[in-house]
């Protein structure tokens, strides 16, 4: 009889605690079930802003027009490189009267604005995590330090530039952003406060800097535009000579460094836009000291050397802008998009790829060993 209420004890305790065990567990499945439905309504009731920062750890620091003037300096190098010339084609008279001009050059971004690009910058991020997770580092960590601001149209001729580490961009831009334009903005800063992370990319594409003033180039220099992403005029190139080994028919070209600028049509340009690409090319004397003798000028797509090297558009002619224009093909590459970028960009030739340039493939393998390395 005894063994009859044991046993009947022992079934009852384990009915006990097997029911116990469901139980708690159909708890346990609602209660994830209740959190997952409510991370999900959480996730999904984000706005764009929220999202960048939850998932990218960014908030994008918006100038307002106020704060954006306060980047407008007359002692900044790019106002003291104002010449006539320079203030012409920003139609003024003086420094001063471009200084408060330019103080007014800006808008504020309205709040509409803000969530689009934060919706851009999100899917954007996305689409580079996906494909390569250094790259996205990179990305990401350049846009934790910039901020951006809204550009009247005038101001640069509506042309996206930087100043400190601010992205000025164009009206149009905060209502169809561009993800070619980003990046190559943001190369811009980054060549600005790491430059010497470029040192080393801009001699492997042929560029060198020559600190001493070049005899001949007195009427030229004056010419030059001035540009906020690239100001200095002391970047001489010539062709690597890795080069002359794949392009053998250009060896002539390769035999002479040639200083390459965008210089203005007139010493009274009425635009920005009023300018050639030019390559003038230099001699040395037996000190190694270059000088000019002032033969034709050579316009920059005449030069088969630089273009078949570096291809044409109108950003070739300085190496900040160079490389800030191969951060868009990289970018593009990146995504796969870049036979959509080729046809964009090659209108004439469709079927030409940014990636057969020689210049292009040795900013490909630097980047990627920079990037790898450091992101």
């Amino acid at each position: 009889m005894n063994w009859f209420i044991i046993l009947f004890l022992i079934i009852s305790i384990i009915l006990f605690l097997i029911t116990k065990y469901y139980v708690e567990k159909i708890d346990a499945d609602e209660q994830t079930l209740k959190e997952e439905i409510e991370t999900f309504e959480t996730e999904n009731n984000r706005t764009p802003t929220e999202h960048l920062k939850f998932n990218h750890s960014i908030t994008l620091n918006y100038l307002d027009k106020e704060n954006a003037s306060k980047l407008v300096s007359l002692n900044s190098d790019y106002m003291t490189n104002m010449n006539q010339p320079n203030l012409s084609a920003r139609s003024c008279d003086s420094l001063n009267e471009l200084y408060e001009k330019c103080i007014t050059g800006f808008d504020t971004i309205t709040p509409k604005e803000k969530e689009k690009v934060d919706l851009f910058i999100l899917n954007l991020l996305d689409k580079i995590k996906l494909n390569n997770t250094s790259y996205y580092n990179y990305v990401s960590k350049w846009l934790k330090e910039i901020s951006i601001a809204k550009a009247k149209s005038w101001l640069e001729s509506g042309m996206p530039h930087t100043l400190e580490k601010t992205i000025i961009m164009d009206a149009d831009w905060f209502r169809n952003p561009r993800e070619t334009t980003l990046l190559h903005e943001l190369t811009h800063i980054h060549q600005r406060y790491v430059h010497f992370d470029f040192e080393d990319l801009y001699k492997e594409l042929g560029y060198h800097y020559n600190s001493d003033y070049i005899k001949g180039l007195e009427s030229i220099y004056p010419l030059n535009r001035n540009n906020p992403d690239g100001l200095s005029t002391k970047w001489l190139w010539k062709m690597p000579e890795l080069s002359t080994i794949i392009q053998p028919t250009l060896h002539n070209n390769n035999t002479h460094y040639w200083w390459i600028g965008a210089v203005f049509k007139s010493v009274n340009p009425s635009s920005l836009s009023e300018v050639d690409l030019v390559a003038l090319k230099l001699n040395q004397d037996n000190e190694g000291n270059f000088y000019y003798l002032k033969q034709p000028t050579t316009l920059l797509h005449n030069l088969k050397s630089f273009t078949t090297f570096f291809g044409e558009n109108p950003n070739n002619y300085h190496p900040n802008e160079i490389t800030a224009k191969m951060a868009e093909f990289y970018l593009m590459d990146t995504l796969n998009n870049l036979h959509q970028f080729n046809n964009k960009e090659n209108k004439e030739n469709k079927h030409y790829s940014f990636t057969d340039y020689e210049g292009y493939k040795i900013y490909k393998k630097y980047v990627d060993n920079m990037i790898n390395k450091y992101y």
